[in-house]
């Protein structure tokens, strides 16, 4: 159910900071952005007199220059407050640039950028290297060296340039990584931005289909419903401790790619907001501890970030936890509801008689036991061996599966019932039931008949399982108990279909 990505390798495509002012957003390569900053209530005067200088920023000791980025596009200027500097480096100097917001990091496919055309006198004309489309977002991404190169701007040396020089001839290229830092549930994390497929501003989360302490809803992102998870049970830390109607996200990839289809289960982690991009050490120990990862031998790094602890969670870990594969695996496509009726049962006996339609029913066995569905409610018959996302502690559903896309809670009707089935999953048959305005899916052992016969009601409410609330008796003079909303523990959250309306009032 995943939407296919290119099959190509990482190289077709490359990591982006996504960046905001005056209402554009700027992609950046993040191998361009050194650090991204608050902006301070104060800017310090800087010796040089441009008309989008904003004035200089004291980081690590340097005085480094901060240039309005929305004036020097001939923009809005940015954000007084709440604003952030992102400094940027090439060929070893630095300069700041005022924006209003960081979106967040995303990966970007050549399919994505496209050409611009601006006025030759349009400061975008020299510095946009191409437009993009990711997701919903569009924008413009910046060439970091057409951007050092325009007359005048104040680069300042990097002060951190020897330190990566002497970490690379001591560890070799690549001992940094580049990380998203962002807050969640009050904890300040970092993850690496290779697992990271795109940041999510705040938007709405549908809840899931069940009760699940770790999947908390899903997200629309790029046609898909992409299940949203607590980030801070996933890595192990405690709960977000609620189930927000509206939430910022970051999307990862999770578990390895499927080498035939070209395609990556995704999950969304929750989050707070985005604080940061930054370059970690890859192979640094914990500077202020660690947190064991259970079941794995591996752990998260707690790490001194600017004076404050950041949790540098493992991305191995993170995209490799079977639990969150069990989650991603219910992404599907947003889509609306279908219009064109109940799936068309296959392999089943004709219907006999001449009653109305409302009095067809689908007969089946549990076991010894006889039950009759309304035909209608029936959207589909199934294979018993459907993928399922297992469901502990919610008896008497026993997990979750995709059907038509959408996910599908499926019910252990056998216990529910009382009685017991006797054929095997990969024997048993998958009934789907649409039932008070819900869906529901149930394993049988078997299907008997779709019968037309009269309704016969015994009770209005269900006082005692010794006594059903209705049956029906079909051709071969056997009794069939009529299993209604209750019986599929949907009772009292709609009204139900006409079949069986009697049983419920």
């Amino acid at each position: 159910m995943t939407p296919p990505e290119p099959a190509g390798p990482a190289a077709t495509s490359r990591l982006y900071g996504l960046l905001q002012v005056a209402g554009i957003t700027l992609a950046m390569a993040t191998a361009a952005i050194r650090e991204v900053v608050p902006r301070p209530a104060q800017l310090l005067p800087f010796p040089i007199t441009r008309p989008d200088l904003a004035g200089a920023i004291a980081v690590r000791g340097a005085i480094i220059p901060v240039i309005d980025m929305g004036l020097m596009l001939g923009l809005a200027p940015a954000c007084v407050h709440d604003g952030i500097v992102a400094i940027v480096r090439h060929q070893g100097g630095v300069t700041g640039l005022l924006l209003d917001c960081i979106e967040g990091i995303a990966r970007l496919p050549e399919s994505a950028l496209g050409a611009l055309h601006y006025p030759d006198d349009a400061p975008l004309h020299r510095l946009a290297a191409a437009g993009f489309l990711h997701g919903d977002t569009r924008g413009v991404v910046l060439d970091t060296a057409q951007l050092a190169a325009m007359p005048g701007l104040p680069l300042v040396p990097d002060s951190l340039a020897g330190q990566r020089q002497e970490h690379r001839l001591g560890h070799g290229a690549g001992d940094k990584v580049t990380c998203l830092v962002f807050r969640a549930g009050g904890q300040r994390l970092a993850l690496d931005a290779h697992a990271i497929v795109a940041t999510l501003p705040e938007s709405a989360l549908a809840p899931p289909p069940v009760t699940n302490a770790l999947w908390v809803g899903s997200l629309a992102w790029n046609g898909v419903a992409v299940p949203a998870v607590d980030t801070l049970r996933l890595a192990g830390i405690g709960s977000l401790g609620r189930t927000p109607g509206r939430s910022a996200a970051v999307v990862i990839h999770v578990g390895p790619a499927d080498s035939a289809a070209g395609t990556r289960a995704r999950a969304a982690l929750l989050i707070d907001g985005v604080d940061d991009i930054r370059q970690l050490p890859r192979h640094a120990g914990a500077a202020l501890g660690a947190i064991g990862i259970a079941g794995t031998g591996g752990a998260h790094a707690l790490v001194d970030l600017g004076g404050q602890p950041v949790l540098h969670l493992s991305a191995t870990a993170i995209t490799g936890d079977p639990r969150l594969a069990e989650v991603a695996a219910m992404q599907v496509p947003v889509a609306p509801e279908d219009t064109d009726g109940h799936q068309r049962l296959r392999g089943l006996p004709a219907a006999t008689g001449t009653t109305s339609t409302a009095d067809a029913w689908l007969t089946f066995r549990l076991g010894e036991a006889r039950y009759a569905l309304p035909l209608g409610a029936v959207e589909a018959v199934l294979p018993g061996d459907q993928p399922l996302l297992p469901l502990a502690g919610q008896f008497p559903l026993s997990g979750v599966f995709l059907h038509r896309d959408r996910p599908t809670p499926v019910l252990d009707l056998a216990a529910r019932l009382g009685c017991s089935r006797t054929a095997a999953v990969d024997e048993a048959i998958m009934v789907v039931v649409g039932m008070a305005g819900q869906r529901r899916a149930f394993l049988v052992d078997m299907l008997c008949s779709v019968e037309r016969v009269p309704l016969q009601a015994l009770r209005t409410q269900a006082t005692s399982r010794q006594l059903p609330a209705a049956t029906i008796r079909c051709r071969a003079n056997e009794t069939w108990e009529v299993l209604d909303a209750a019986a599929l523990g949907l009772a009292g959250e709609a009204t139900p279909p006409a079949d069986i309306a009697c049983l419920t009032a």
